[in-house]
């Protein structure tokens, strides 16, 4: 326990981890906020249908848990910031049982990651809600879009906040750390999506796309939500992740120098 109090603490007190809350809130907000008048301005709204689609207004909302490349890149600032900043042998000296620090940077990784997704999407969902108060032909979302929405930030926000750890764990470089998940999520990931339909219900945002039970189909983004997993089934898969990526950093970590 002082351990991890040790390491909430040091959480808490940096200023860049306020700030990369704030960003990930206006990202989630941004979001929400931009995406009913891109598909109000655009024909057929990119192919994905209008505002008269239900699913369509519940992709709106589902646009709220964007921000979770903010839990990553904080997972990788609970780990790797240790080593950017030179303290990690003083960390560990002090508490020599590497394995307990570790588990406890990723406890906090995760809770930190819960935090930055419940509280972005919380005020994102709210941006949408009031951005498709202006267009009068918006329907209403389905029952199911907002607890769906609310499942997937808790479990990305932990699975993605441990995941960065597990990254700065292995890498240790903030900067590289930082850079490789941003690469994987926003350029490899999207890529492999449209190549690799079927293989793409695994990857991290396919999963979160299933969880959140979204119907979306456009034969020009070569995009069918339809045979991805239910929600269930992609939550324990994320989760599974989640468990995996943790054995991974602590097991190389334990074998490794620290310097």
């Amino acid at each position: 326990m002082r351990i991890l109090r040790a390491e909430l603490l040091k959480l808490v007190y940096q200023r860049t981890m306020w700030w990369l809350l704030v960003a990930a809130i206006l990202f989630s907000t941004l979001g929400t906020a931009v995406t009913p008048l891109i598909i109000d301005q655009t024909a057929a709204g990119l192919g994905f249908g209008t505002l008269a689609d239900t699913n369509v207004v519940d992709s709106v909302y589902a646009n709220a848990i964007s921000g979770y490349i903010f839990a990553v890149i904080i997972g990788v600032l609970v780990v790797a910031g240790e080593f950017r900043h030179g303290t990690a042998v003083a960390t560990f000296v002090a508490h020599p049982r590497r394995g307990r620090v570790l588990a406890a940077k990723l406890i906090v990784a995760g809770v930190a990651g819960l935090s930055v997704q419940v509280l972005a999407t919380g005020v994102a969902v709210a941006a949408g809600y009031l951005a498709l108060l202006g267009y009068p032909e918006a329907t209403s979302p389905s029952p199911e879009v907002f607890p769906n929405t609310a499942i997937a930030a808790v479990v990305s926000g932990v699975v993605l906040g441990i995941f960065g750890a597990a990254v700065g764990a292995l890498l240790r470089s903030q900067l590289l750390a930082i850079i490789s998940v941003l690469i994987w999520l926003f350029a490899i990931e999207p890529i492999l999506l449209v190549l690799l339909p079927e293989q793409g219900k695994f990857f991290l945002s396919g999963l979160i796309t299933a969880i959140l039970a979204l119907d979306v189909q456009s034969a020009q983004f070569n995009i069918d939500t339809g045979n991805y997993l239910s929600p269930l089934v992609a939550t324990l898969v994320l989760l599974g992740y989640g468990v995996i990526f943790a054995v991974v950093a602590v097991s190389s970590s334990l074998r490794r120098d620290i310097d």
